[in-house]
C-alpha cells in the first residue's frame, strides 16, 4: 500500500497556474520554432539569442508539465501537447494584436471600412438614419454600401462580399450570426381617386380583387404576396411587373394597378405623387428585420462598432 500512496503521490498533477508562468515573449518564440523548425532560426528571425531561447523553452515544458516540442535530424516539431498550444498561442497573439489595434483605433480615433448589403427598403429608411447617427461619433470609418434584393444579402456576407448584411424573411443563413435589427410594414399604395382611395385599411383579398403590380421574381415581397395569395385561393390580376418599389409607386399612379410597399417608401410617395397610402390590414404586413455577420469575435474592430451601433434598442 506504502508504495501504491507513494506511486500515486508522484504521478499527481499540480496546478499550472499558467497565468503567472506564461508570457507573450516565450509564446512568439515557440510559435517561431515551430514555423522555422530550428531553435537558431527563431532566435535570428526573433533577434535573440539561441542560448535564451533555449532556456525559455525548457522553461515553458516545466511550466506546462509536458514535453512541447521533438528534436530530430530534419530539425524540430510539435509533440501532440505541443501542437495544442500553438493553436492557443497563435489564438492568444491574434487577440493581442487586435487589442494593440484596438487601442490605437480608440486613442486616435476609429478608422476602417465597412461593406454593407441591404435590402431595398431598409437602405432607404434604416440605413441612412444609422449611419448619419453613426458617424457623429466615429467619423473616420467609411461605407461601402450595396442596395439588393433581401435574397441577395445573405449570400454576400457568406461570400465575405460584405461584412455586414441586412435582410427580412426566413431566409437560410448557414454557419452566419443572426439579430432582429428593426421593423417596417407595408402598405398599399393607391392612385388618387380609385375606389379604394379612401379606405382606412384593405385586407389583403380585397387587393387581390383588384389588379396588382408585380415586383421582380426573386423579390421577398413578391415571394410573400404570392405565397399569401395562394393561402387565400387567389390569383394575381396584373398586366406589368417592375424592378423596385420606386417604380411600383409611378406605375400605379400611371393607373396600372395597386402597388405594395413599405411604409417608408408610402410616405415618400404620398408627398411627391400625391398617391393614396392605405395601411394593409394583415398580420403579415408587419416585417420584422436582421442583421447577418460571419463570427463576432472576428470582425474587425469598425464593423463590430457598427454592428452594435445597429443593433442599439430604439
Amino acid at each position: 500500500m506504502a508504495g501504491q500512496d507513494s506511486q500515486a503521490k508522484g504521478s499527481a498533477r499540480w496546478p499550472m497556474n499558467l497565468v503567472a508562468r506564461l508570457d507573450l515573449i516565450t509564446l512568439r518564440l515557440f510559435v517561431a520554432i515551430v514555423e522555422q523548425q530550428s531553435i537558431s532560426k527563431a532566435a535570428e528571425r526573433e533577434f535573440i539569442a539561441p542560448s535564451a531561447v533555449s532556456k525559455r523553452i525548457a522553461d515553458l515544458e516545466h511550466a506546462m508539465q509536458a514535453q512541447l516540442l521533438l528534436r530530430h535530424r530534419k530539425g524540430i516539431s510539435p509533440t501532440p501537447a505541443g501542437l495544442a498550444l500553438l493553436h492557443h498561442a497563435r489564438a492568444i497573439l491574434r487577440d493581442v494584436a487586435q487589442l494593440e489595434a484596438d487601442i490605437v483605433d480608440f486613442s486616435g480615433g476609429a478608422r476602417g471600412h465597412v461593406r454593407i448589403a441591404a435590402s431595398e427598403s431598409a437602405l432607404y429608411r434604416y440605413v441612412p438614419d444609422a449611419l448619419a447617427a453613426f458617424t457623429r461619433d466615429y467619423p473616420h470609418i467609411r461605407f461601402d454600401v450595396r442596395a439588393e434584393v433581401s435574397t441577395s444579402v445573405v449570400p454576400l456576407v457568406l461570400d465575405n462580399a460584405a461584412e455586414i448584411g441586412i435582410f427580412w424573411g426566413n431566409l437560410p443563413t448557414a454557419e452566419l450570426k443572426v439579430f432582429p435589427c428593426y421593423q417596417d410594414r407595408l402598405m398599399v399604395a393607391v392612385p388618387p381617386g380609385h375606389e379604394l382611395a379612401d379606405k382606412r385599411s384593405l385586407r389583403f383579398h380585397e387587393v387581390l380583387e383588384r389588379e396588382l403590380i408585380e415586383q421582380e421574381h426573386n423579390s421577398s415581397v413578391q415571394a410573400l404576396l404570392q405565397q399569401e395569395a395562394n393561402n387565400l385561393g387567389l390569383a394575381f390580376r396584373s398586366r406589368i411587373r417592375v424592378s423596385g418599389y420606386d417604380a411600383a409607386c409611378i406605375m400605379a399612379l400611371a393607373g396600372f394597378g395597386l402597388a405594395i410597399v413599405p411604409d417608408s417608401y408610402a410616405e415618400r410617395m404620398h408627398t411627391a405623387l400625391g398617391l393614396r397610402i392605405v395601411p394593409l390590414d394583415e398580420p403579415w404586413a408587419t416585417r420584422q428585420y436582421s442583421l447577418c455577420v460571419q463570427d463576432v469575435a472576428m470582425l474587425p474592430t469598425a464593423t463590430r462598432l457598427l454592428m452594435e451601433h445597429l443593433l442599439k434598442p430604439g
